[in-house]
């Protein structure tokens, strides 16, 4: 019942601060038109890039550390991963000034501050606070969309420009009110010491570093088919791509909402041998047929719904819809198998499993995207798939101990 009752709690918070920009989505369908969301969705891919070197896997690093160690030294841990991020990004900044990348800039800086909030959302996850979690949530949404109303109603011009502006405007004012508003979580009792931070720092590079390949596989199957279309298909195409997979990454979100909540006890149960592998395996069984279930349901909505929320220039967008939600759907028994192996920090055999999945989508991808957009999406649901058959190959043969 308390993991129904945080799971509910996670799932409304991650919702409401969800809605308003889903909300918002057909605003800037309209305001963008299908040429500048699409170069908008590229712009965003650059961003998630920069988040996976900048970010560095922190928050579960944050998140393992707490459940296997305490509290005792969490402090110096989060100030140690504030240092990486500071240091990553200023270099990636220089780049940009070197460059004369000046959108590429206000694109590291938006990731630079999400990673940051991130950070603060997992010290509320793993102390099992989702009140504090989804506030912190619902107050980046709310800055979010104000922020790019008034930005683009101000402006006529660039408007992408003005949009990533406002990313970077909401992370920063959300950072400032988690971390100082409401207040730092452990405060240190003593002052840090460099060779404590030194110690923490490496903590946060070994735990990060095997994950860069979990990360990177994960950046390559979300949005590197972004850059594929940008190159060699019109604006227009990729924000019409672009639309369908923003609706239907709901699905993802909810799956995540709900993991947030059950990674606490899903530990716990582990940790005092409640939560067998066999268990898990058939919680992965019946998972399989309810990921599918949202397809099927888009699929008998009529395409007048998706123009009528979008714009009617964004006919065809169904299509995009249904299949990633087939592919996000295989996301719910991944959770359930991979979080057995993040426990256990087997983070080797997670990086070489999504990494060699995430090739052969790329394979999957240059081969598709020759042939026509609408075969992309197959790449993406055939290499889900098969992660995670291998998961539950690999999961059989190895005895963690």
């Amino acid at each position: 019942m308390k993991i129904l009752k945080e799971g509910l709690i996670y799932l409304i918070g991650e919702l409401l601060a969800k809605i308003l920009p889903f909300l918002m989505l057909p605003y800037l369908t309209r305001k963008l038109g299908p040429d500048g969301f699409g170069e908008l969705s590229y712009f965003m891919t650059w961003l998630a890039l920069f988040s996976i070197f900048i970010g560095f896997s922190q928050e579960g690093a944050i998140t393992r550390y707490y459940y296997f160690y305490g509290k005792k030294a969490l402090n110096t841990v989060v100030k140690a991963g504030y240092l990486f991020n500071f240091i990553v990004s200023a270099i990636l900044l220089v780049i940009c000034w070197l460059l004369k990348a000046e959108i590429m800039a206000y694109v590291v800086l938006a990731a630079m501050f999400q990673s940051l909030v991130n950070v603060q959302l997992a010290l509320r996850q793993c102390q099992q606070q989702p009140l504090k979690y989804i506030s912190i949530q619902f107050i980046l949404s709310l800055f979010n969309v104000g922020a790019t109303i008034a930005a683009l109603e101000y402006f006529s011009q660039d408007l992408v420009v003005y949009r990533i502006l406002a990313i970077v405007l909401a992370n920063v004012l959300t950072f400032v009110i988690a971390s100082v508003v409401l207040g730092d979580l452990f405060r240190p009792k003593r002052g840090l010491k460099t060779r404590q931070l030194k110690t923490s720092l490496l903590y946060i590079i070994s735990f990060g570093l095997p994950l860069l390949l979990h990360q990177s596989s994960f950046f390559l199957k979300g949005q590197l088919d972004r850059l594929f279309i940008y190159e060699k298909y019109s604006k227009f195409d990729l924000g019409l791509y672009s639309a369908g997979v923003q609706i239907a990454l709901v699905l993802p979100v909810i799956f995540m909402a709900l993991n947030k909540a059950i990674i606490p006890h899903y530990y716990k149960g582990l940790k005092n041998n409640e939560l067998s592998l066999k268990k898990i395996k058939t919680y992965t069984i019946y998972a399989i047929p309810l990921s599918i279930l949202p397809a099927v349901i888009s699929w008998i909505m009529p395409e007048k719904l998706y123009t009528w929320f979008l714009g009617q220039e964004y006919l065809g967008v169904k299509y995009y819809v249904v299949m990633y939600l087939v592919a996000y759907g295989l996301n719910f028994p991944y959770l359930i198998l991979v979080n057995y192996f993040f426990y256990f920090a087997k983070n080797k055999i997670i990086s070489i499993i999504t990494f060699s999945t995430s090739l052969v989508y790329v394979i999957l991808l240059i081969f598709t995207s020759e042939i026509s957009i609408y075969y992309i999406p197959y790449a993406l649901i055939f290499s889900n798939l098969l992660m995670v058959i291998i998961l539950w190959i690999t999961i059989r043969k190895i005895q963690i101990t």
